[in-house]
């Protein structure tokens, strides 16, 4: 990956100092919680230092501590007088996810996180828009359509650091519901389906606050559930 940015930035140089802004999702398998988007890009003209860099890949492939760190120091990065990352993040329940289904809810948290980043910087900028994933969605903010990397997360690093902080989003989400239901596990899978979580399901009544019906194995299990 660190191939690859330093390509995009000297790409970014030759065309004025244009931003580059990777959008990626957290929460589209899970069982239950939000779907977290968020859309960032780097301050071409103020860089954070290569080593730091370096550091940033697909969220899936760092470990929580190092995933925690390279977030807390991305956040921070974003609170300078003159930034050096600039980003929006959308966030988008159980009850939206069910209404529009989750596809058309993973766009709608990236378009949130779209709208918020676009307030923060100067549009007539924008080199790209590169974003995580296949599924072709026009968002009427942009003037192009964005560009679509199948494993973009672990190949364009303003993808990456968007996962980064996508990821360790929602986590801070999901540990907060674990609270509210301590006998899910939720610490753990985050959401995640597991066996565990299965047969939590066919008890548990109010855990439908935070678990999406769309979900075709969550429904069976609280059809079950409710109707048994």
């Amino acid at each position: 990956m660190k191939n690859i940015f330093f390509e995009s930035q000297n790409m970014s140089k030759k065309n004025n100092n244009k931003y580059v802004i990777g959008i990626d999702e957290a929460g589209r398998g899970p069982w239950l919680g939000p779907v977290v988007a968020v859309a960032l890009c780097f301050n071409p003209n103020n860089l954070p230092d290569n080593y730091f860099l370096s550091k940033i890949k697909d969220s899936k492939k760092i470990n929580k501590k190092n995933r925690e760190k390279i977030f807390n120091e991305l956040i921070k990065l974003s609170t300078l007088e003159k930034p050096q990352v600039f980003f929006g993040l959308g966030v988008v329940d159980n009850f939206v996810i069910d209404d529009i289904n989750i596809k058309n809810a993973n766009k709608e948290a990236m378009r949130r996180a779209l709208i918020e980043l676009l307030r923060k910087i100067d549009e007539q900028k924008i080199d790209k828009v590169l974003i995580d994933g296949k599924d072709n969605y026009d968002f009427c903010e942009l003037k192009n359509k964005p560009g679509y990397i199948i494993g973009g997360d672990g190949k364009i690093i303003e993808i990456g650091a968007a996962s980064i902080i996508a990821k360790v989003f929602r986590d801070k989400i999901m540990d907060t519901y674990s609270y509210i239901y301590p006998n899910l596990g939720i610490e753990n899978h985050k959401g995640y389906g597991t066996k565990k979580h299965s047969e939590f399901l066919k008890t548990k009544k109010d855990i439908t606050k935070i678990v999406y019906f769309s979900n075709k194995e969550t429904s069976e299990k609280l059809m079950l559930k409710i109707y048994s």
